[in-house]
């Protein structure tokens, strides 16, 4: 996956096609209604997340015709015949940017969209950061290089508190409209019951400073060494098998380059399963979440599914990487810093003997009610309105 912070010099090459774009967009301003939604997320190379969400509630919103909904990605795939899409890059892009209405992204409009085109003051659209989760667990390093936005969603008070603290946005800026994606985990989660745990979900998060490594020098790593210690280990299948449980295993992304080195480690086991790929639908169907620092854990107390937290080198982590969040004292699972607590605590979910806390849920959403999408559409409007009376 691409570094999506990568130096603006990487950018320059789309310098000219940008320049004319925008003298054209200068020319036919006067004669567009700026009708258009722009939406982009994960560098132009994913269709999901929040951005997805969005453009689908758009296409499906009476009040926005479909044409006007626009998607970007790094090359028109596949994808363009399902989806209205856009190159980034191109003269197209660039056009339908200066001239769009909105531009909703997950990271940044540089990089999801128009690259560098955020430096030009006139002829903006409406920008709107829907961000591609949750702020808590991982300490953002690149505050200095956030563009500017009319908005930037939050799910909560804890969210807007950590944005103007780190972030340093003022208070008017950020929205709290709840993330855009959990509209969907909203409907599905009507009439359902989570009390009995039939699907584990373990999501085992990047660490930084392993990357790059050789395929030898990653075996060696604590982080290598700790995960495959876990699911060879005998009690680790005891406790599934006596409990008929599935352990559905998904690595970052960035263990691309070492994932037959994982399944050459761990072998078959049965009940154990190990993928690598899109894990929008095991949020859905997974009742139980274990993983060490990953934002997918607040898709799961949004759900009311309980999380366990298996932070076996959480020194190192806060002092190389960092939290909002007190470890000790905010989250809303077992912390385990060993393979027995870890046991221990998955045992107690398992057998029904802990309960997800209804206080930590409703302290770090401030909306559950599925109405993320109508309410970020809603602030747009009133930007739109404010932006016409000035």
């Amino acid at each position: 996956m691409t570094n999506i912070f990568a130096s603006r010099l990487s950018k320059i090459k789309y310098l000219p096609v940008l320049i004319i774009a925008y003298l054209a967009a200068l020319v036919m301003l006067p004669f567009i209604k700026r009708q258009r939604y722009v939406i982009g997320g994960h560098s132009g190379e994913l269709f999901e997340d929040n951005g997805k969400a969005f453009y689908e509630f758009l296409v499906n919103n009476k009040s926005v015709s479909a044409e006007n909904v626009i998607w970007y990605s790094k090359q028109k795939n596949a994808l363009s015949k399902q989806i209205n899409v856009n190159r980034i890059g191109s003269f197209k892009g660039y056009f339908d940017y200066f001239t769009a209405k909105c531009a909703l992204y997950t990271h940044s409009s540089s990089t999801d969209i128009a690259p560098l085109a955020f430096h030009f003051k006139f002829m903006q659209p409406i920008r709107i950061y829907l961000d591609h989760g949750i702020d808590g667990l991982k300490k953002v390093g690149w505050t200095s290089k956030i563009e500017p936005a009319d908005g930037y969603v939050v799910a909560s008070k804890v969210g807007r508190e950590i944005k103007q603290q780190y972030w340093h946005l003022s208070d008017d800026l950020i929205i709290d409209t709840g993330l855009a994606r959990y509209d969907r985990l909203f409907e599905t989660m009507q009439g359902k019951s989570h009390s009995h745990v039939t699907r584990i979900l373990y999501l085992p998060t990047w660490r930084e400073w392993n990357y790059g490594s050789e395929q030898s020098e990653f075996e060696s790593t604590e982080y290598f060494q700790k995960i495959v210690a876990f699911l060879k280990d005998p009690r680790t299948y005891q406790l599934v098998a006596k409990h008929h449980v599935i352990l559905h295993v998904e690595l970052h992304p960035f263990c691309e380059p070492y994932l037959n080195t994982f399944k050459k480690q761990i072998g078959h086991i049965d009940r154990i399963e190990f993928a690598f790929g899109n894990i929008s639908d095991e949020i859905i169907k997974s009742d139980l979440l274990l993983t060490d620092y990953s934002s997918v854990c607040w898709d799961f107390l949004y759900q009311n599914k309980p999380v366990v937290f298996y932070q076996f080198d959480q020194e190192r982590y806060l002092k190389d990487r960092g939290s909002y969040l007190d470890f000790d004292t905010q989250l809303f699972g077992p912390v385990c810093k060993t393979e027995s607590e870890l046991l221990v605590a998955l045992h107690d979910y398992i057998a029904g003997e802990e309960k997800v806390s209804q206080k930590l849920r409703h302290r770090y959403f401030t909306h559950i009610d599925g109405n993320n999408c109508a309410r970020v559409y809603s602030v747009i409007e009133e930007l739109s309105k404010d932006a016409k009376n000035r």
